[in-house]
């Protein structure tokens, strides 16, 4: 049996039993909402219903460790940024840079959200290599520093490290499947009265007929308990037109992208049932 063959089978196991690590309520922290939970900026992802378990290239590094082995050879330079239920005051910032050498990826992510009174600052490395022809395994420790202004926590400011692991697997010509988890070791902010970083568990499956035009779909468990994310692009002409929906709320979301002059523009926007839309704007470029 071929070692691509091996892997492929310890990929569809991994599958076969997520069902069960999904269900068990194992994401650890609290209930509510954890610290630096949304803080990816993949815009396609976004457009796509959050299904970046299964994106590619150097805007994915945060979903998933492995897809920056998809970068092409060089240099590649991306800056985002998120509006939340469009308000500034939760405007999320990111700037990420990677490399493609040979086999193997390296990038690293800055993140920033938050005001004077709160606000959140990541520093990701990520490094990916692939296995075999059809698998690639990423790993990404982070560190995550929270400001808080005196008298809204006990803590004031404080800095975690967190780990993320990532793989990706192509089981067929035009199937692929992959998993992240982020957090499994349940890094937290503070000693007496802590507060849990942002644990996750994603995997996905996704299907390319041609180049541009995918259908994704992931399932995550945090806090939140269990989503379900769909996502679906098609390219038009010099256009990539982006949607997706997920659960747990259900939100619908669009988007697009087009190459100008060598630089890629990325746009979406994601509905909330009760709240504002948000809108993400991304752009990158390969030296």
């Amino acid at each position: 049996m071929s070692s691509n063959t091996h892997t492929r089978i310890a990929l569809l196991v991994l599958a076969a039993t997520a069902p069960i690590l999904l269900s068990s309520g194992g994401t650890g922290g609290s209930a509510h909402a954890a610290p630096f939970e949304e803080l990816e900026l993949c815009v396609p992802a976004q457009a796509m219903g959050g299904t970046g378990v299964m994106m590619e290239g150097l805007h994915a590094a945060m979903f998933n460790p492995a897809a920056i082995t998809s970068m092409e050879e060089g240099v590649t330079l991306t800056a985002a940024s998120r509006l939340p239920f469009s308000n500034m005051d939760f405007s999320t910032h990111g700037l990420d840079v990677g490399a493609r050498l040979g086999r193997a990826g390296l990038s690293a992510s800055l993140r920033y959200f938050g005001s004077d009174l709160y606000n959140e600052q990541v520093l990701a490395l990520t490094g990916a290599m692939d296995l075999t022809d059809d698998m690639t395994a990423g790993l990404q420790p982070m560190v995550c520093r929270a400001d808080i202004g005196q008298g809204v926590s006990g803590y004031g400011s404080a800095t975690a490290i967190a780990l993320s692991f990532g793989m990706r697997v192509r089981i067929y010509r035009r199937w692929r499947m992959g998993f992240s988890i982020r957090n499994p070791f349940q890094a937290r902010l503070g000693s007496e009265s802590p507060e849990y970083l942002h644990r996750r568990l994603d995997i996905g499956i996704g299907y390319e007929p041609e180049e541009g035009m995918q259908s994704l779909l992931a399932l995550s468990r945090d806090f939140r308990g269990l989503r379900l994310h769909v996502g679906q692009s098609l390219p038009l002409g010099p256009v990539l037109l982006r949607a997706g929906v997920h659960t747990d709320p259900v939100t619908v979301s669009g988007g697009l992208g087009a190459v100008v002059s060598g630089v890629s523009l990325e746009y979406a926007i994601q509905s909330h049932p009760e709240l504002m839309p948000s809108h993400q704007l991304g752009v990158s470029y390969g030296f």
